[in-house]
């Protein structure tokens, strides 16, 4: 169990661990399902079926006839991938596009529902939720759970989650997924027990994601959905822009106070991409340690995401106990720091 305020900042590295894709891979896939052509104006020939009729779907809501609009953004977003940082990076540049926004969305909710479907966090049984705990022994998921239940008799489950909270920059729900799971099975809790627990957990997405859980509110979407074309422009509508998170300005603070209020700030599989370093900026300083994962930064980079943490913390940084970058996976560097973080 975590003894210190312990906040861990999440990027895709972190949901590689369990096949989910990282920023490359995001935007090949992204540019293949959002390069819509039909040959002879009836037959689809390229892009995402579901993806296309979202968009019938979106027109016929809004009494539109000609979808050739739609289409023509989705393949500029499909042939500007190759040059973008990231589909986040080229969405914020085409802001003020109503429809760049509309179907990156489109494209990002169907590419992150259909990898979950395919991550090894999916139901392990079709008829069942559970998850095959033999495949994720090399997950940090797994090994973040065992330092969370550490020392803790089941009377005590309740505030597991008492110093420990999230801020994670993918649209996954991989992280409360799985602790569901895990708290179901280690503590062998029903359920609803599990999911009422880990309600108790604070995870804040910035920049949205692809739908809340069923357990979460009604009428969510289950982790690993196959969103029918109807409701895949809902599931789109909860994915934010930087753009939209910037002026959100509830959900900065909330991050803001969960950073601030933290003793040790754990980053895991984040790029420390500078647009993401903005949102996280703080106003005010405050006694942490810092912990992060920095594997394939380069030296001279890894000089720079140091200064840029620092920068981040607050005008007074000096207050920074420490900060310790480690070119490991997630779960190496989870195995390797697990004493410091938990206990300092």
């Amino acid at each position: 169990m975590f003894e210190q305020r312990t906040v861990f900042i999440v990027g895709a590295g972190a949901s590689r661990e369990v096949r989910l894709p990282m920023g490359a891979e995001l935007k090949g896939i992204l540019a293949e399902k959002l390069n819509i052509r039909y040959d002879d104006g009836s037959n689809l020939s390229g892009g995402d079926r579901n993806i296309a009729g979202a968009v019938q779907s979106i027109m016929r809501n809004a009494g539109e006839r000609d979808a050739n609009p739609y289409y023509g953004a989705g393949r500029s977003i499909s042939a500007a991938m190759p040059q973008s940082i990231s589909i986040d990076n080229y969405m914020h540049t085409h802001a003020d596009d109503v429809l760049i926004s509309l179907m990156g969305k489109l494209g990002i909710a169907a590419s992150i529902l259909e990898a979950e479907q395919h991550s090894i966090l999916a139901p392990h049984h079709e008829s069942d939720d559970t998850i095959d705990f033999r495949s994720i022994d090399d997950s940090w998921h797994n090994t973040f759970c065992k330092m969370l239940t550490e020392n803790v008799p089941l009377a005590d489950v309740g505030n597991i989650f008492a110093n420990v909270s999230f801020v994670t920059f993918n649209y996954d729900r991989c992280i409360e997924h799985y602790v569901v799971q895990s708290l179901r099975n280690y503590f062998r809790l029903s359920r609803q027990d599990a999911e009422a627990v880990t309600k108790n957990l604070t995870i804040i997405h910035p920049y949205g994601q692809v739908g809340l859980l069923p357990w979460q509110v009604s009428g969510g979407v289950p982790y690993g959905a196959r969103p029918h074309h109807t409701n895949l422009p809902d599931i789109a509508g909860q994915v934010r822009t930087f753009t939209e998170r910037i002026d959100d300005d509830a959900i900065i603070k909330r991050m803001h106070r969960v950073i601030a209020e933290a003793e040790v700030v754990v980053y895991l599989g984040f790029s420390y991409g500078d647009m993401n370093m903005q949102l996280l900026t703080l106003d005010d300083a405050g006694e942490r340690r810092i912990f992060g994962t920095s594997l394939g930064i380069s030296a001279p980079n890894k000089k720079v995401v140091e200064n840029d943490i620092l920068n981040s913390m607050g005008p007074d940084y000096s207050v920074v106990e420490s900060i310790e970058l480690a070119d490991l996976t997630c779960n190496d560097f989870l195995n390797a720091y697990w004493r410091p973080i938990l206990r300092g």
